[in-house]
């Protein structure tokens, strides 16, 4: 399967490594990726695992109706110990495309990198509600209704 990420990659060799913790994530940008994949497959356990505890929720849930498509890095920094990754999520609720754009701030303690809060920003494109005709939002090359708008069984 290819992985959520959409770095091109399979999802073993990218971020199914790290939710089924074979290994850990090197920096923010692999951490990042991966909690985008636990959120488009429904891992809340990862999520919490790599959520610093200072930071962390009681609980993360994963089953908001949400379908996330596409994932973009915009841009990433790291000084010390600590690093932002800029990114752009898109996302289908209820028939409309969505954009979730956020600064994500992370830290890492003990040879591991912890998510600790985001900064929402101005998405760079508006919610709409793609034609069954469109060119899916996720990049696939396919029709909206032969993707990512084909009704579950």
């Amino acid at each position: 399967m290819d992985c959520p990420c959409h770095t091109g990659e399979q999802y073993d060799d990218c971020c199914g490594r790290f939710i089924t913790q074979q290994s850990i994530p090197e920096n923010a940008v692999q951490l990042m990726r991966s909690r985008y994949s636990a959120y488009a497959l429904h891992e809340p356990e990862y999520l919490m695992k790599t959520w610093h505890p200072d930071h962390r929720p009681e609980r993360v849930n994963t089953d908001s109706g949400l379908k996330w498509i596409n994932l973009t890095i915009h841009s990433s920094s790291k000084t010390g110990d600590e690093a932002k990754v800029n990114f752009e999520a898109v996302f289908i609720s209820n028939g409309k495309v969505g954009h979730l754009h956020e600064n994500s701030h992370f830290v890492r303690e003990n040879g591991e990198w912890y998510y600790t809060y985001g900064e929402m920003l101005e998405p760079t494109q508006k919610s709409w509600k793609p034609d069954r005709s469109d060119p899916c939002p996720c990049g696939s090359e396919l029709k909206f209704k032969r993707c990512c708008g084909v009704k579950p069984d």
